[in-house]
């Protein structure tokens, strides 16, 4: 959310740079979008799905915790914004004023993530993924 510059560049044509802000995806934190990355993203993407510091700890851990993958949290981003995609389109689906297909809906049929980097300190790690159990213990109403 922080560090958009794709997206401020999709939107203005050309790469834009913009004010780096704190964000756990150290790795996402350029102030430009490169002009090659740019060209290639002009022509290929159909827009940007931003995401939050918890939306990417909380793809975190579901890959760290569920599906035993290490990455780094810049790489999470990717299935923070996929799963942000499915919420939202299930929000629409609930909702009987929006049309699911025509009239600008589209349904995601197949969504790819790419997961990558495994570069990330390992008290990062221990953080975030101690942070699922944390909150699990509060709810309980265990005492940590």
């Amino acid at each position: 959310v922080g560090c958009d510059s794709l997206a401020h560049s999709l939107m203005a044509g050309r790469p834009t740079a913009v004010s780096p802000a704190p964000t756990i995806a150290d790795g996402l934190r350029p102030t430009c979008v490169g002009e090659l990355p740019f060209a290639v993203a002009r022509d290929a993407v159909r827009g940007v799905v931003r995401v939050n510091d918890d939306q990417i700890a909380e793809a975190f851990q579901m890959l760290l915790m569920e599906l035993k993958v290490l990455i780094e949290p810049s790489g999470a981003a990717g299935l923070a914004g996929a799963l942000r995609l499915a919420a939202d389109l299930g929000e629409a689906v609930n909702r009987p004023d929006v049309v699911q297909s025509g009239q600008g809906r589209e349904r995601y049929r197949t969504v790819g993530v790419v997961l990558t980097g495994g570069n990330v300190e390992a008290e990062l790690v221990a953080r975030l993924a101690t942070r699922q159990f944390a909150d699990l213990a509060t709810m309980e109403g265990v005492a940590a």
